[in-house]
């Protein structure tokens, strides 16, 4: 369960639940879909799918995706794009995000060949209150052309 600040409970592993001591709701969530899932080339299709349950109704809401490498010598924050503003009700929602290509124009490949992040961050009234991280290995192939792999937590 990832809470207002960021933060990740989980009352299974024995840890305390965190009291939700501002007005931002607490957002657990339930499922992810990553496509493609597999090795792909960098610059593939993405589709990303977060199934996630809210503990109140957010009003004028909304995600925005970035891709994040780094490097000992530079850390690059590209943006993906934004969901649509919506108003999401107390329980289960659903966000779908999808790009035609993953623009990595500028980024050296020495500092693109790492681990980076694919970051889902979930804003309410113009702050991030949840964010979503997932790990993209990023290699050059046998062939030479760079492949991402995003692994699903």
């Amino acid at each position: 369960k990832i809470n207002s600040n960021n933060n990740y409970d989980n009352d299974d592993l024995g840890g305390d639940e965190k009291e939700n001591d501002n007005d931002f709701p607490i957002i657990q969530i339930i499922n992810i879909d990553i496509q493609p899932n597999t090795k792909c080339n960098i610059n593939d299709p993405l589709e990303l799918r977060i199934t996630f349950e809210l503990d109140r109704d957010v009003v004028a809401a909304y995600w925005i995706i970035k891709f994040l490498v780094d490097s000992t010598d530079k850390r690059v924050i590209r943006i993906l794009g934004e969901t649509q503003v919506e108003d999401y009700p107390d329980g289960e929602s659903e966000m779908i995000f999808s790009v035609d290509t993953i623009d990595i124009s500028g980024i050296s490949p020495s500092v693109l060949t790492n681990s980076g992040l694919l970051m889902a961050e979930f804003i309410v009234d113009g702050i991030a209150v949840a964010s979503v991280n997932m790990v993209i290995n990023v290699q050059k192939s046998v062939n030479g052309d760079i492949v991402r792999e995003i692994l699903n937590p």
